[in-house]
């Protein structure tokens, strides 16, 4: 073996572990995984070391600094190339993986959907979708009954974001087009490693899953589109923006446009806040000193009625509990940008053609800007302390610009659903539960989270 490093500059190196040649550090990605090989190295060598995965090298961020000059300051030197291809198999050309004019063209389209009081607005029906979802509850779980939240809340995420952002009625659709995000999601973290790809009608079982996933999802749309252009209705939601949009040249977004959108909001819309109110109810309980002082406030604040979107502003502890659950378990855990043009980072010079990935995993760890990371400390998240916070210190949806498009959407939604199910529940983890983050495109609980219901006092 050799020793790993890149020179970069007179005497400056970009330091790592070492590497096998030709395959450099693939080996060890699949003998053991990538985030295992990411934790290891920030360990041994800091805030900036370098993988070479097969023909792709990879420089690794951890420090807020070089995050937010990859993001903010410096972003023009970096954009999302080669290194989103295997994600491009699912969502195509949407939002998230766009560049210049046509991102900017498509961010006007979709903006005015998320303006923060057209999203007040659609308090209404998160509120209602989660007391229907209450309401079964009440006929299954007992005092003593276990159950999978992931599961439930996936599904709950699922039916809002159909009904707020495209008018429609999912449920009877939930199962079989989560499932596939599922299968989607999986088999494109497998090629998001492979050190080479093979092309996707080659009739591997992963390939055929893969396919049969993108059909499914790809019939929901397209009936989706097909059924509000037929209905002549233009309800003021994001399926009529979109329609209605025109491209970076004039024209009004083609089929393929609006299925990469539709499908790319969709997934960003249901399928993290799911995940961040799993981890949030982990974290909870596992730590009932804090569940007790969020069942305190909102029972204070709500007096057992149903929340709205001014509430929230009279339950901080609720939003600062999502915010440290976000902190430690952020479902967007990684992200990436190729090098467009040569730039400095972290006091050394990055080419085109090398891929920088910076992990908030491990950002939201780094003991310079979280004292005691490990700790589950709400009051992480006052709102002096989030003030004088570096900016690159905390982003579980990412920073700047590209910032994602549903924050305060997904938040708003995250804190009603929280509190609405602290109102009726008290929960403690199952002695059964197998609680283990997967490492994938999102950070999911691999086994789900199984919790026991608990008198709630």
């Amino acid at each position: 073996m050799t020793a790993q490093t890149q020179r970069v500059g007179v005497g400056r190196t970009i330091p790592g572990p070492r590497s096998w040649p030709l395959v450099g550090h693939g080996l060890s990605v699949l003998r053991h995984g990538i985030f295992p090989v990411l934790e290891r190295s920030w360990r041994r060598h800091g805030d900036m070391f370098r993988l070479d995965l097969g023909p792709k090298r990879i420089v690794v961020i951890i420090h807020p600094d070089e995050v937010e000059r990859v993001l903010i300051s410096d972003r023009d030197s970096y954009y999302k190339g080669a290194s989103y291809d295997f994600f491009r198999v699912l969502v195509g050309d949407g939002m998230v993986t766009n560049e210049g004019e046509t991102w900017r063209a498509r961010r006007r389209v979709a903006q005015p959907s998320f303006n923060k009081g057209v999203v007040a607005a659609l308090a209404g029906k998160m509120t209602a979708a989660t007391e229907t979802m209450l309401g079964a509850w009440a006929a299954k779980l007992e005092v003593g009954a276990e159950f999978d939240i992931y599961e439930e809340l996936l599904a709950l995420t699922m039916w809002i974001i159909g009904d707020t952002l495209f008018g429609l009625d999912l449920r009877g659709s939930i199962d079989r087009s989560a499932e596939a995000f599922t299968v989607a999601l999986e088999q494109l973290s497998v090629r998001g490693n492979e050190m080479v790809r093979l092309p996707l009608h080659w009739p591997t079982p992963g390939n055929r899953k893969l396919r049969r996933a993108l059909a499914t999802l790809d019939e929901t749309v397209h009936a989706i589109i097909r059924g509000r252009r037929e209905s002549g209705e233009r309800p003021p939601d994001l399926l009529s923006a979109l329609l209605a949009g025109h491209d970076e040249h004039g024209q009004p977004l083609d089929d393929r446009a609006l299925r990469d959108e539709v499908i790319t909001f969709f997934l960003a819309g249901h399928e993290t806040t799911a995940l961040a109110l799993s981890w949030t109810w982990f974290m909870l309980a596992t730590h009932p000193e804090i569940q007790a002082q969020l069942f305190a406030e909102v029972d204070a604040v709500l007096c057992g009625r149903t929340p709205t979107a001014d509430d929230l502003a009279r339950m901080p502890y609720t939003r600062m509990v999502l915010h440290e659950a976000l902190r430690l378990y952020a479902p967007t855990w990684s992200g990436a940008r190729d090098v467009l043009r040569r730039t400095e980072l972290g006091g050394h010079a990055v080419e085109p053609g090398e891929v920088v990935m910076y992990l908030p995993y491990f950002t939201h760890r780094h003991p310079e800007f979280w004292d005691a990371p490990e700790q589950v400390r709400p009051e992480r998240f006052t709102p002096e302390a989030m003030q004088t916070r570096h900016k690159g210190a905390y982003l579980p949806f990412s920073a700047g610009p590209r910032m994602c498009i549903g924050n305060h959407f997904s938040l708003m939604e995250g804190a009603l659903i929280l509190a609405m199910i602290a109102q009726r529940y008290r929960f403690s983890l199952s002695p059964r539960a197998r609680v283990e983050p997967q490492f994938q495109i999102t950070m999911r609980p691999k086994y789900g989270v199984l919790l026991r219901v608990d008198a709630r006092r």
